[in-house]
């Protein structure tokens, strides 16, 4: 998503309709799903474009619109991950992740969302970095196709089977909460960031030691691991415009 119909002003929160750029959209639920829809041109969208200076966003040298994100990978001591599907776009298969504030470390971002998603509390001290990547192609529902994601790991003991009463639970734009393994969640329908990341960084998500090689993607996948990934732009610290 390239930015070339706004006046960017970092203090203004605004949201706008995909089709018309105009800033009336209203969010409404569609069959459990969150849509928007625009007063001015009466069409409906699964996103919209969000301006949200709380959040960390910039636009690169070609005009596209970045987020910057964090996750975290919950594995028990299965090697099975903590999974749910969203109800907001992109509606897929995705792990606990949110937007990094502005002045945020991803760190704390990530153990806020953890929190916030699945309700995991005080888990900043036992998260793991994984991956620090850019991924253009990666959609959400505030309008902006390029991420740079900052995914963690988290080991747990012990966990309580999801989907029954006072188990995991999901916060509003997610629901039923299940535990997979990696070769399980490839054979589902993930989030373009899930889905690269276990592709790119298997090997640091598995427990140490001897374990099956990780395999094509199963039929309705979109790559197998091992391909090569096109780099990201470099980051534009949205502050004062210096690079990293």
């Amino acid at each position: 998503m390239k930015l070339d119909f706004l006046l960017l002003r970092d203090n203004t929160y605004g949201e706008y309709c995909l089709y018309c750029h105009a800033g009336t959209v209203t969010w409404i639920v569609v069959d459990g799903r969150k849509r928007c829809t625009c007063s001015s041109c009466g069409r409906e969208a699964e996103r919209a474009v969000v301006i949200d200076p709380r959040i960390c966003w910039w636009t690169d040298s070609d005009g596209e619109y970045w987020h910057e994100s964090a996750g975290v990978f919950v594995r028990d001591r299965s090697a099975r991950f903590l999974f749910f599907q969203r109800t907001a776009f992109p509606y897929s298969l995705t792990v606990p992740a949110g937007h990094v504030e502005r002045g945020e470390e991803p760190k704390c971002a990530a153990a806020r969302e953890l929190w916030e998603e699945v309700g995991i509390r005080g888990a900043k001290g036992d998260l793991r970095l994984v991956a620090d990547e850019y991924f253009k192609g990666d959609v959400c529902r505030r309008g902006s196709d390029a991420h740079r994601w900052h995914a963690y790991l988290l080991e747990v003991d012990e966990h309580r089977e999801a989907g029954a009463q006072g188990e995991v639970t999901v916060n509003e734009e997610g629901e039923a909460p299940v535990w997979l393994t990696l070769d399980e969640a490839r054979s589902r329908q993930t989030t373009f960031a899930v889905e690269r990341i276990i592709d790119l960084h298997s090997e640091k998500l598995l427990p140490a030691g001897p374990r099956t090689p990780d395999g094509p993607r199963a039929p309705g996948g979109h790559r197998t691991p091992g391909e090569p990934r096109t780099p990201g732009e470099p980051w534009q610290n949205p502050s004062d415009g210096s690079r990293a």
